[in-house]
């Protein structure tokens, strides 16, 4: 029985194998979705029957296993170089001469500047970059870029992607190395990300806004199972360590690839003129927005390695490589009406309504124009021919006014005198650029306030983002905070709402339930309190320790009051601004009522002063700055748990600095902390650090 049962399990994985890579590899299909299922849970049954038949490279692995702990750091066999950018086709030009001579000074090859070299052009795919290695065709690690030398083992998620083979597919023609570590991009498809951000619409989440970002943290899930109901793709670009290493020259590499049935971007072109190179970038330019990935650019790479390594490398970069990158797309268009948007502390935001354009793939309706001064200074105006683009690809903004083609009855955008919510007067505090409504009762405000007091970082409500406040305020169902904590006594007008099945409605109720219990520090920081944040709540919450001796406390107090000995850090601005709060009878009202509907205001951190902090800590006594996006902790929750183990979490990064803490998409924080030689830590070596 057991060896029937090994022979068909044998023979379902190499039909499962079979069809995945032509479906992945060959981009064709020979049964349905249904057909193909029906194997796959065959095998799974099998798999179940005799556990002794399960291998790790069975594709039932790939819909994940149990979640982890958390990511362990590895080293790389050899360095994931950055690669220099260019913007220009002259730019491409001169780095093709340096190439061409580079290689006449030191061969024979090349007798002068106009020799050409054999080029390599690829697409450059807006995804996040691994290396894969595989000990004798088996997948055995997956490992992130991280800075370059050190990256997170993500080989749990990786094995959830279909399309990069668990095994390699043996060949009479070529042999399998020993040791073949393939680099490549990982990436999401437009589509997927639709799919998934109508999954999140109808759960009421926030939106995601990119596919690059939605890549890079699902990466970093500890759940497997989570990557696995993604659907990321994979694509082999380059070479890590190989052993025995029998390749010439990257054409001939990827040809490999693709017989041992890794995926290779099939748009990759081989020139042996610069000329066909430049004519390539050009015309897949006019392609590239067709694809169902993103690029940003194209990859040019001398194709021969041994010409490659006598060119060399700087102290960051391949001198053989080269990235193009496309300059961000521009539409014109014209401006119909200049709208202003309230935001929960009042501030209005201009934006200009649009006649639609179809940019950088999407189309377009609207643009921020940011505030009144930077509609002044480039004098935009209604009716206006204006040019507009994508920063980053994602957010467009107005970046030049056609003046010769501005209509004679023009007039000046001029900065609203009262609030396009309340019509209550507007003001324009002394040194800021926003307009500001300060009527605390704007319709507007509050519900940005009640989407701010429910997001993650504040009270963290499970389903109810922005499109679910604003679905239950136009039913008339919210109407103060404390409403929130009543929907409970409205299930069936929840069930009445549009796209509001049983189980959304229950789900929405048990995290209102749920976020009863947070505690003063996040119900201050939720509040939307002017100059509130996350650490002056936290700061207040465990001084004071509940709302009422919050609310009673003198304003000479809240601003002059210690903690360890040492002053808080509140100040004249924030303590007036608490005061003030507390002190209306709008911040009266909303105490009483979040306190009836059982609200807990009191604090769950405790004081400061009776904080045992270790003296063994790594954050004890410790200056540390947190930035990027981190999956194993919100920035709230490890603000506060590094606090209580001793260190001062900051917001900035100085020669006082002793330790970055750098997640996903860190930024301009990470450049200054490598510019002064401060400690960099990734998400992995965090998580070895902090106590269980």
């Amino acid at each position: 029985m057991t060896n029937s049962l090994a022979q068909r399990a044998a023979k379902l994985r190499q039909l499962i194998d079979y069809h995945n890579d032509l479906y992945y590899q060959q981009g064709r299909t020979e049964i349905s979705d249904e057909q193909f299922d029906a194997l796959l849970r065959e095998l799974q049954e099998i798999e179940n029957q005799d556990p002794s038949l399960l291998t790790p490279d069975s594709p039932t692995q790939r819909v994940g296993g149990k979640p982890i702990a958390g990511f362990k750091t590895v080293e790389h066999s050899r360095p994931m170089l950055s690669i220099d950018n260019t913007y220009s086709p002259e730019e491409i030009s001169a780095w093709h001469r340096r190439i061409v001579k580079g290689l006449s000074q030191q061969t024979d090859l090349f007798g002068g500047t106009s020799a050409d070299v054999d080029y390599i052009v690829e697409p450059k795919i807006d995804g996040v970059a691994v290396s894969l290695r595989y000990v004798d065709g088996k997948l055995e690690l997956a490992v992130t870029r991280g800075d370059g030398r050190r990256g997170d083992d993500i080989t749990h998620n990786v094995r959830t992607i279909r399309d990069v083979p668990l095994s390699l597919k043996a060949s009479k023609k070529q042999a399998i190395p020993h040791i073949l570590e393939v680099r490549g991009e990982i990436y999401m498809t437009a589509e997927e990300l639709v799919r998934i951000n109508m999954q999140r619409e109808a759960r009421g989440e926030e939106l995601y806004a990119n596919p690059r970002n939605v890549t890079a943290g699902t990466l970093k899930q500890l759940d497997p199972k989570i990557v696995a109901s993604r659907k990321l793709n994979f694509f082999a670009h380059g070479r890590g360590l190989i052993e025995p290493d029998a390749y010439e020259s990257q054409s001939q590499y990827l040809d490999a690839l693709k017989g041992f049935g890794l995926p290779v971007n099939p748009l990759i072109r081989k020139f042996n003129r610069f000329e066909d190179v430049l004519a390539y970038i050009n015309t897949f330019d006019k392609q590239r927005h067709d694809l169902a990935y993103g690029t940003d650019g194209m990859v040019i790479k001398v194709d021969r390695y041994d010409l490659q390594e006598q060119l060399g490398y700087t102290s960051k970069s391949p001198r053989w490589c080269i990235a193009y990158k496309y300059a961000a797309e521009q539409a014109q268009t014209t401006i119909n009406a200049i709208t202003w948007q309230v935001g929960k502390g009042g501030s209005l935001t201009p934006v200009a309504e649009l006649t639609p354009v179809l940019l950088a793939g999407t189309t377009v309706r609207r643009a921020s124009l940011h505030n009144i001064e930077e509609i002044q200074r480039k004098d935009i105006r209604v009716k206006d021919s204006v040019i507009i683009e994508k920063a980053g690809e994602i957010i467009p903004q107005v970046v030049e006014v056609k003046f010769d083609a501005r209509p004679a009855d023009s007039l000046p955008t001029l900065a609203p005198t009262h609030c396009p919510s309340c019509q209550e007067p507007v003001v324009k505090p002394e040194g800021e650029a926003a307009l500001r409504c300060v009527n605390p009762e704007c319709p507007a405000q509050f519900r940005e306030r009640l989407i701010w007091f429910a997001d993650r970082d504040q009270m963290d409500i499970e389903g109810l983002g922005d499109k679910m406040v604003h679905q239950l305020a136009d039913a008339g169902l919210l109407k103060t905070f404390g409403d929130i904590y009543r929907l409970k006594d409205h299930r069936d007008k929840l069930l009445d709402l549009d796209r509001m099945g049983a189980k959304k409605v229950d789900n929405l109720l048990a995290g209102i339930e749920e976020s009863k219990s947070r505690g003063l520090e996040r119900v201050l920081s939720g509040l939307g309190i002017r100059h509130v944040g996350s650490r002056a709540a936290q700061v207040l919450a465990r001084h004071f320790r509940d709302i009422q001796t919050l609310a009673n406390t003198p304003l000479e107090e809240l601003a002059s009051f210690e903690v360890a000995g040492k002053k808080s850090g509140i100040g004249k601005e924030i303590a007036a601004s608490v005061y003030t709060f507390f002190q209306s009878d709008a911040g009266r009202h909303i105490v009483d009522d979040l306190t009836r509907v059982g609200v807990d205001m009191n604090a769950t951190l405790p004081p400061v002063a009776e904080v045992a902090v270790d003296s063994d800590s790594p954050f004890a006594g410790k200056t540390v700055v947190l930035t990027g996006s981190l999956q194993s902790y919100d920035r709230k929750t490890l603000t506060e748990k590094l606090e209580a183990l001793g260190a001062k979490v900051s917001s900035s990064v100085s020669k006082k600095t002793h330790l970055v803490i750098a997640g996903e998409e860190a930024g301009s924080k990470l450049d200054k902390a490598n510019e002064l030689g401060v400690e960099v830590w990734d998400e992995a070596t965090l998580l070895k650090h902090l106590p269980v």
